[in-house]
Formats: C-alpha cells, structure tokens, sequence
C-alpha cells in the first residue's frame, strides 16, 4: 500500500536514528519544474526516485488571482532524457493557457512503490511572447573609405507560447553597431523595418528588441549578427640608403616614400604616420624612430648603427582602418668597426729564416670570433704577397701573433688583416730585410 509523504516528512517517516545515504538516494524527489528555455509553452518536470516514476500531475496557478487555471497529467507528459528513476519529462505539446504571464508550478509525483510527494512551488512557466527575427540583410558586405553607410533591413516576428509565428507591427528595434546601439526604428504593420547606419570600421550589425513595448508583451530577441568588412586601400613603403657600408660612429641617412593605391595607378600618401626599426633580422631591434611622410610622401631619417643590419619600416594604420598595412625594408648595410696594429717587427735569425711577430687591437670594443692576420712580402714594397698566416690570440696587452718565413733574398714585410662585414682591414708599417748571408 503505497504511502502519502510531503518533502519536508519524508526523512521522519523512515524512521529513528535519520536518513542513511542509501535510503536518501532512494528518496523520492521533484528536482525542478519550469519552462524549455527556447519553446516557452513546453512544460518540463525533473525527477527522481529509487523506483520507476509512474504518475505525475503538474497544477499551473495564477500569480495575480491564485487560482490553478490548469492541471497537466501523465498522459501528457513522456521522458525527455534520463531514465523514468531519475530523467525529465516534457509535455508532447505546447500548453494552452488563457493568458501570458507567469504561473506557479506545484507537482505531484508517485513511483512504482506507491510512494508520493508533493512540492509546491517547484519552479514557474513563463508564458509570454518571445521576440525572433527573420533573417537580417545589408545593401553591402564591406565598407570603404567613401562609402561608410550601411542600409540594414529585416523583420521582427513574435513567437507565442503555442509556437504561434506573428509580424509585431509598432514596435521598437535597436540597431547595435559592435554591440552599441546606433538606430532605433519601429516596424511597421507586417513586423518590417529599415535602418541606416555609418560605419567606421569593420564590425558586426544586429538588430535587438529589448523586451515591452506594447501589447502583449514581449520579451527579448536579437538577430544573428552581420558582419561588415572593410575594403582597404592598398599601400606601399620604400626605402634606400645613400651608402651601405660605413664605418662604426657614422650616421647614414635613410629615405622612404609611402605611396597608395587609386583609379590612377599609386600616388604619394602624405600626412601618414610610421615606425623605424634596425637590425641584423627581426628579432634583434633597436628603434630608430617615427615619421610622418610630407605632401609628397616621402620622409627621411638620420641614424647612426652600431651594428650591420637593414632598416624595417611599418605603417601606422591604427586610427585609419581604410589603409591596408604595410612594411619595407632597405638594402643590407655593413658597420666596420676599426682594426689597426700596435706593433710589428720583422728579421733574419741565425738559421737565415725571417722571424715576424706584432700585435693586433680592435679599439671599437668588438673583437673577431677568429683574427687571422696574413704575413705579406714585396721586392719593391709595391707589389706584395701573402707567405705566411697566423691566428692572433689575446697576450695581455693586445693579439699577439707570430710566424716565420723561409725567404733568403732581401725584401719588405708587413701585416694585413682583412676586410669583413663587420670589421674594418688593417695593414702595420712594412719593415726591410736583408737578404741572408752568402756562404765564403
């Protein structure tokens, strides 16, 4: 014989010592009752028990008159999701109810046990009005710089609780621009309504209704957005350099030019904004500066590198969607930084060999990876060649490097370290030798 419990009873009515775990999942529960989120008129129940849930009774009472003005049963109900112990279970069809509004939703449910509870008050239907939208269009997909004003056009429909699809005639529809209002219009008698609105930039256009406005009342709606492309015009930036190779403590001077893109084929870009950077590649930066391009296009930059590297330009598109960005670079430039010797000596040993050392410095601050200096030989001190080499390494007070040179006849020597792209060459004072000694 099954048992009539409320909620609040059903603890007490297990007897002494309290619910064990076990026996409250077992318990019979109404969850929550309410309406489906996007079909209103739908009525949803869920609940919970140890055993099949095979009867439930929703009653649907007035807020304003507190009278129950329906009484939904079993049989109008089927299992949405879940399982009959533990699942939600929809009405099969939209409720018919006298008026909008909200109602009160009590619920009856008993399972296979026999077991009964009641809760009232288990949730609310929201019986109203919902406002939808037909498929939003525009006059164009893009703006460009002399076109900023889109037309937008649609109709506002409301979508009643018995799933009922009407026009709302003398209603109030905002126009959002990137989510901000920039239009408001009313429809007209078939729901219909036209706006325009400028754009400043890309964005997404929606039309939103913001609930009220008339009778019935209705509630929010907004359309799925539009998004709005800019058409940008086309730049270029160039750059060149008087020279590319300097040596370390010059300036060089860069010079751009900004051009865009018309009918008439490209033309200069005055008043445009930009940034400078240098380096060797685009990881490794300093900044140069900023620019602002004359009346015909073109800017120039004075800088001074401590490195080789090339200039990188970009332009300052930010407060100007209209303009397509763009960057340049300039040719590759080398810095030498200085090599001279310090010392150098050369002359004959006792074996008849001559004997070369000297020292090396960079006084710049950077040194070679590998500082290879070449011992050269000339007749005349004219025409000179290369007899011997030598890697100088670090002696303390400067690269030290040496080497000898099998040579008997007379004749002029010297050091020379090469030309790279970061260092400048170096020749030391050539020094006379005499030729070796003839055996008697």
């Amino acid at each position: 014989m099954g048992r009539w419990v409320t909620v609040a009873g059903a603890a007490a009515a297990l007897g002494l010592g309290g619910v064990t775990a076990a026996h409250a999942d077992d318990q019979l529960e109404v969850r929550y009752a309410g309406s489906v989120s996007d079909d209103l008129g739908i009525l949803q129940i869920s609940a919970r028990s140890g055993a099949d849930v095979e009867k439930i009774t929703a009653h649907l009472i007035s807020y304003t008159t507190q009278t129950e003005v329906a009484e939904v049963r079993t049989k109008d109900f089927r299992l949405s999701s879940g399982s009959r112990q533990d699942g939600v279970w929809r009405t099969k069809k939209p409720l018919k109810l006298p008026e909008l509004g909200s109602y009160r939703i009590d619920v009856d449910v008993t399972d296979a046990d026999g077991d009964h509870v009641r809760k009232q008050s288990a949730g609310d239907l929201a019986y109203y009005v919902v406002a939808r939208f037909g498929g939003l269009s525009t006059d164009r997909g893009s703006i460009d710089h002399d076109h900023r004003d889109v037309t937008v056009n649609g109709t506002l429909y409301g979508r009643w609780p018995t799933r009922e699809v009407k026009p709302l005639a003398a209603r109030q529809v905002d126009i959002d621009v990137d989510y901000w209002t920039e239009a408001t219009v009313s429809t007209d008698d078939r729901g219909r309504f036209s706006a325009s609105v400028r754009l400043d930039g890309a964005a997404p256009i929606q039309a939103v209704f913001r609930s009220g406005g008339g009778t019935p009342y209705v509630l929010y709606g907004e359309s799925e957005p539009v998004q709005i492309g800019v058409d940008q015009i086309p730049t270029r930036i160039t750059a060149s350099v008087g020279e590319t190779d300097i040596d370390y403590g010059r300036s060089v001077t860069l010079h751009g030019k900004v051009e865009q893109k018309t009918a008439d084929g490209w033309v200069p870009l005055a008043g445009q904004a930009g940034g400078v950077l240098f380096g060797p590649d685009t990881s490794q930066t300093d900044v140069v500066g900023q620019f602002t391009t004359a009346a015909d296009g073109t800017f120039t930059m004075d800088y001074t590198p401590w490195q080789g590297g090339y200039f990188q330009l970009a332009l300052d598109t930010d407060d100007d969607p209209f303009l397509q960005a763009s960057k340049g670079t300039s040719t590759a430039l080398k810095v030498h930084r200085a090599a001279k010797f310090t010392a150098f000596s050369a002359q004959r040993d006792a074996s008849g060999k001559v004997h070369t050392e000297g020292l090396i410095d960079f006084p710049d601050g950077w040194t070679p990876a590998t500082i290879l200096v070449d011992i050269q030989y000339s007749p005349d001190g004219t025409t000179w060649t290369t007899v011997a080499t030598d890697e100088a390494i670090w002696a303390g007070n400067g690269n030290e490097f040496a080497a000898d040179v099998d040579r008997s006849e007379a004749g002029y020597y010297r050091a020379v370290f090469a030309e790279s792209d970061s260092f400048q060459s170096a020749t030391s004072e050539s020094v006379s030798v005499a030729a070796a000694p003839t055996a008697d």
